[in-house]
């Protein structure tokens, strides 16, 4: 999957990262259909905030259901 990664101050990049998986019973995998951008990724952008390169962007997605384990 495609994901926005941060790689430095004012420096983001759509990079190829691995798929999600299913770990738990109650975990689920969902599609994002759309993400916005909040205070903390303007923070992360402008270089208030320094995460490790590669770190993946956004938090504030809009997901459709796409695989969940039974209970």
């Amino acid at each position: 999957m495609k994901a926005v990664t941060f790689q430095g101050k004012e420096a983001m990049e759509t990079k190829k990262v691995d798929d999600p998986q299913i770990h738990e019973k109650d975990d689920m995998i969902v599609r994002i259909t759309a993400s916005g951008i909040c205070g903390s990724d303007l923070h992360l952008y402008n270089g208030g905030i320094v995460p490790e390169k590669d770190y993946v962007v956004g938090h504030e997605p809009m997901v459709s259901w796409r695989m969940s384990v039974p209970m």
